[in-house]
């Protein structure tokens, strides 16, 4: 009887992304009533609400969970790159973070994908400028021989027009939106601090008091569950969750954690990460019950990086590390149109599937068992 769940509470924690709740609950609703009827589930969802953080609820004949959005969109809203020159700095600061340091290296042993991915907007811009230039000096001395306001005009036109054609190409190509995520986490002990420390101060404050509220309920679980830069946040956030604990002697029991196409490493794996480094070591110290899920078709995320050990942290544990393997819950036809979508690979951990495996989102933070019981 412990294995089953009657009561669940999953805290989500959505990735540097600036469209909220209501986006999300869209792509819940949509991809619940997929799962509903491709699955055969009976899983009910109520409309979203808001109270200190918007939340929703989902019913099934054992069990009913309340899953609630920790919210911190508004603060990459004002941190959002918005034009050609904010993509200009994102890439610069990843050549200056990730190049200059010798960074690279370390990500070129650990994710050679991840490296790859992580230099593509930089190689864009750079391939993008250089095209740019020759355009522009070609037409002119090319053009001048004819008449040297016809070459003028070409050089002034190539220089306002191209940059602004080869931009909505790189947005259509998710070059901008890699770029973003590399540069905020390159900044990450800057961006971490004022607004967003006090968001994941009071992240920690909310899953810790549903946790002491429930600590002696063996038919309840929490699950901490986080994608993308949201596994960034995860970490701080955990590490508070279970301080406080620890000074309340409160049980952490009924905590489980799901990370989602993490890349912790643009963070962890930097010098001067120095207090995260010690937030990893300090939940590498514990016995949590951690799944990780990432997928090689997935550029934005670590595949199966050891987050923990590779980041040089003294730790006895570390999460259990899955595929997701999502070339095995999906039609091959639609699989292979799949990988050609990055942008929608990095996201297919939070959608339906169309055939039973072993990685299913809804089955994890909605079904009848514990967590521990689904993924083995």
């Amino acid at each position: 009887m412990d294995k089953l769940c009657q009561k669940r509470d999953v805290f989500y924690i959505a990735g540097y992304d600036p469209r909220g709740y209501r986006h999300y609950y869209a792509m819940f609703k949509k991809n619940l009533a997929e799962q509903n009827t491709l699955l055969k589930y009976d899983y009910t969802l109520s409309k979203a609400q808001v109270d200190v953080y918007p939340f929703w609820q989902i019913q099934t004949p054992y069990t009913s969970t309340t899953y609630t959005f920790l919210n911190w969109n508004d603060i990459v809203k004002k941190n959002w790159s918005e034009d050609i020159k904010d993509a200009l700095s994102d890439c610069y600061s990843f050549f200056r973070i990730y190049t200059i340091t010798g960074l690279f290296l370390k990500f070129g042993k650990e994710s050679p994908h991840q490296l790859i991915t992580g230099y593509y907007p930089f190689f864009y811009v750079l391939l993008s400028l250089i095209f740019t230039l020759v355009c522009a000096f070609g037409s002119l001395f090319c053009l001048q021989n004819f008449h040297v306001i016809l070459g003028i005009l070409a050089f002034i036109l190539s220089l306002v027009f191209l940059p602004k054609m080869l931009y909505k190409l790189g947005k259509k190509l998710a070059v901008f939106w890699i770029a973003r995520i590399c540069s905020f986490c390159a900044n990450w002990e800057k961006n971490s601090q004022g607004e967003l420390e006090l968001r994941i101060d009071d992240f920690a404050r909310v899953i810790f008091e549903k946790l002491k509220e429930n600590a002696s309920d063996k038919n309840y679980e929490l699950i901490l569950s986080a994608h993308s830069v949201g596994t960034v946040l995860c970490i701080n956030v955990l590490a508070k969750v279970l301080r406080k604990c620890e000074k309340e002697n409160i049980s952490f029991e009924n905590l489980k954690v799901l990370t989602l196409g993490e890349c912790i490493p643009l963070v962890s794996y930097q010098k001067r990460s120095f207090e995260f480094r010690k937030d990893l070591e300090y939940l590498g110290s514990k016995n949590l019950i951690w799944y990780d899920f990432t997928s090689i078709i997935d550029g934005a995320c670590f595949a199966q990086v050891d987050f923990i050990r590779t980041s040089g942290v003294k730790a006895q544990f570390s999460p259990k590390y899955f595929s997701a393997k999502f070339h095995t819950l999906y039609k091959s036809k639609d699989y292979k149109k799949i990988k050609k979508d990055k942008y929608k690979a990095h996201f297919l951990y939070l959608f339906a599937t169309q055939i039973q495996g072993v990685y299913n989102f809804f089955e994890f933070i909605a079904g009848k068992n514990k967590l521990e019981e689904k993924i083995r």
